[in-house]
């Protein structure tokens, strides 16, 4: 049996024993851009876009678009990087005010990034031109097809699905994801933040796992060989030494793993860390390249 054909006969197998747990908030998943809808623009509130991309090869991509509107005025605060497989360069880093716009949450361009929204507000692309004097091409991100939406901890907008990193001339295909978090300034921040982890492989497989707390277990997001699933009891180990590999188990399902830092990358140097990870589902295994990142609350 090829690797195809023997990672979904596993899959399938999972999926018919009823291991795949529903949503973890237990709602239908829904594609529509009203999941989480956004806090009023009457109301002052901190809006959080986080997007993340990894590509088999390496390639990875962070963008945190964090955005305050209070009163008449939106201070933003612009942090976007990626990685060719060499050290993380930075392609927007921007700290401004401006006039409160209609939607506070949506992202808005900025010098070196342009946005393309569609008719929803959500992100189609972002694009970075080309930087001579930083010796970079231009730069595109390009998000596809969604495989699983979802509300996330502030009832906003998360998903997971296929990305396009467009880099001079290549196309880079991966997994992207994305998340929306919001929070009215009158309703003090939450307390604490979660590590995120998303991995890709050479296939068009991904999966995402959150980090929990004490509160709640970590949650998990798949997709492997076109099928699409959500885990709401995940087994993950703390973390040890730097470069000691973690496990991640989802609980009632033959199907478990364990990441590490890739060679060479240094934990908390840049504000994301690619890793590998190895992926047991029965009695196979499958290699995936991965991103973690610390997403904070709003």
């Amino acid at each position: 049996m090829n690797r195809l054909a023997a990672i979904r006969t596993a899959w399938v197998t999972l999926l018919l024993c009823g291991c795949a747990s529903p949503s973890p908030d237990g709602s239908a998943e829904s594609s529509d851009e009203t999941v989480g809808e956004p806090v009023p623009a009457s109301v002052d509130a901190r809006y959080l876009t986080h997007l993340l991309f990894i590509g088999a090869d390496g390639n990875a991509f962070f963008g945190s678009f964090d955005q305050t509107a209070e009163g008449q005025v939106l201070v933003r605060d612009y942090d976007v990087q990626m990685t060719d497989g060499g050290p993380w360069r930075p392609l927007v880093a921007a700290r401004d005010t401006l006039p409160v716009p209609r939607a506070g949450w949506r992202l808005l361009p900025t010098p070196g990034m342009s946005v393309r929204v569609g008719d929803a507000g959500q992100v189609v692309s972002l694009h970075f031109p080309a930087s001579p004097e930083e010796d970079r091409d231009s730069v595109r991100l390009v998000a596809g097809e969604e495989v699983s939406v979802w509300a996330g901890p502030t009832g906003q907008r998360e998903s997971l699905g296929i990305g396009l990193l467009e880099a001079g001339r290549e196309t880079l295909p991966g997994i992207l994801f994305f998340r929306r978090a919001a929070r009215a300034l009158r309703i003090p921040p939450a307390a604490g933040e979660g590590d995120t982890f998303l991995f890709a492989d050479s296939l068009g497989n991904g999966f995402l796992i959150h980090e929990g707390d004490l509160r709640q277990p970590a949650v998990a997001y798949t997709w492997l060989h076109g099928i699409e699933a959500s885990w709401g009891d995940v087994m993950l180990a703390p973390p040890g030494a730097a470069a000691a590999a973690r496990r991640f188990e989802f609980v009632g399902a033959d199907l478990w793993g364990t990441f590490r830092p890739l060679a060479g990358e240094v934990p908390g140097l840049a504000a994301a860390t690619r890793l590998e990870a190895v992926l047991h589902i029965g009695g196979e295994e499958f290699h995936f390249i991965g991103l973690s990142a610390t997403l904070p609350s709003p």
